[in-house]
């Protein structure tokens, strides 16, 4: 039989046990946050470290390799953020915090504009889509189809059913479509950047 300060002292002990499991939870989630921080950063360092790699391959294959021509954005990357700066083309943050915000064209024609950089990426994503067009009168036929599906669902909102509805394509031809008209604006962009540099 167990006396009354035996049991105390079993209290006691499992009560030290509890703080040193508390403890140690304390440590494991400390831990895991600051995993989470370190992976946060370093994929915010991603872009920067391919840049620099770039950088180092055109240094050791191309020795005239200009650095100012590694700094265009791959076009892969470029084709992405032209697609969410069109989604938000009349507002919104895929168009104030877009990447293409950083390109020198972008920042030529906000100081030579008003100053504001989301008007000057808009008129840059119009110029560039007026690239896309075909000469003479708008029609909607085969030859218009990639400049209608940029104008209907970009420039002017239109939803992607009524836009598939008017050019008389599926859903999903209109997406495989997109895709093709969003890289020819990611070219011209592409294109007026490299001119400028």
């Amino acid at each position: 039989m167990f006396a009354r300060g035996d049991n105390q002292r079993l209290e006691n002990d499992q009560r030290d046990s509890l703080w040193l499991l508390a403890d140690r939870s304390a440590l494991a989630l400390e831990d895991r946050l600051m995993q989470q921080r370190v992976f946060r950063s370093l994929r915010d360092l991603q872009p920067q470290v391919d840049m620099i790699q770039r950088m180092r391959a055109a240094g050791r294959y191309d020795s005239r390799a200009s650095l100012l021509s590694n700094v265009l954005p791959p076009e892969a990357d470029l084709v992405n953020w032209v697609k969410d700066a069109l989604t938000h083309y009349w507002g919104g943050p895929k168009l104030t915090n877009s990447p293409l915000m950083r390109l020198q064209i972008v920042q030529e024609t906000a100081s030579q504009g008003d100053g504001n950089a989301a008007n000057a990426l808009r008129a840059l994503l119009r110029k560039a889509v007026d690239q896309v067009k075909p000469d003479g009168e708008r029609r909607f036929t085969t030859e218009w189809i990639l400049y209608n599906i940029l104008e209907m669902k970009f420039i002017e909102g239109r939803k992607v059913r009524e836009v598939a509805g008017r050019l008389a394509m599926s859903e999903a031809d209109l997406y495989r479509k997109q895709r093709v008209a969003v890289e020819a604006v990611a070219k011209a962009i592409l294109e007026m950047e490299s001119q400028i540099r």
